[in-house]
């Protein structure tokens, strides 16, 4: 499993990283071990979040930003893996979050630590398969599920991609090449040279 850890406290980073670094090896004996991506501000972190299946954050001490719009942004761009909210100087579950947020309180216990990856490897095991849609005018990346596409349509350089909601992202591809990417989904088809559609 990747796990990713953002915090601005350096005391409080480098002790979770020797929990996660003993846990790995404790689990690399039985199964897997854990990846570990530590970061200290959220620029670094929201550079390529869908890679990670857990996310421990607090941000306390950085002016401008807040480990509550740390997670939002993550629940934004489509994150559906367990984000946990780490409680110290900020009780976050004073916060209102959407979705697959969580709670833990700081200092880590071992106990709780091990229950939160097992919860993140269990949906790790039930996910359903992402597809990454980056917009190439407002350069927006959304990560969704196949279901979320209606159908696509080729101009000039991009395929137009509407989406239930009614958003439409401009990607730059051609119908092919998309096809190509998202043909394991099983649901979408060539309707002519210049569309793809999801049938179902």
């Amino acid at each position: 499993m990747h796990v990713a850890v953002c915090d601005d406290n350096v005391a409080d980073r480098k002790q979770m990283e020797r929990l996660l670094g003993r846990e790995s090896d404790r689990r690399a004996k039985l199964t897997e071990g854990l990846y570990i991506d530590s970061y200290g501000n959220e620029k670094a972190l929201l550079r390529n979040p869908m890679q990670y299946d857990i996310f421990y954050i607090d941000m306390c001490k950085t002016e401008g930003i807040t480990g509550t719009q740390v997670a939002n942004k993550l629940l934004e761009i489509g994150v559906q893996v367990p984000v946990y909210m780490c409680c110290s100087d900020t009780d976050y579950r004073k916060e209102k979050f959407a979705g697959n947020v969580f709670f833990i309180d700081k200092p880590i216990k071992v106990e709780q630590l091990i229950a939160s990856l097992d919860h993140a490897y269990e949906q790790k095991q039930n996910a359903i398969p992402r597809i990454e849609l980056r917009d190439e005018t407002s350069t927006q990346t959304l990560y969704i599920e196949a279901a979320d596409i209606m159908y696509g349509t080729f101009s000039k350089r991009h395929v137009s991609v509407r989406l239930t909601d009614g958003r439409i992202m401009n990607i730059a591809s051609d119908i092919e090449n998309l096809y190509g990417q998202w043909a394991h989904h099983q649901t979408f088809v060539i309707a002519s040279p210049k569309s793809i559609v999801n049938v179902r």
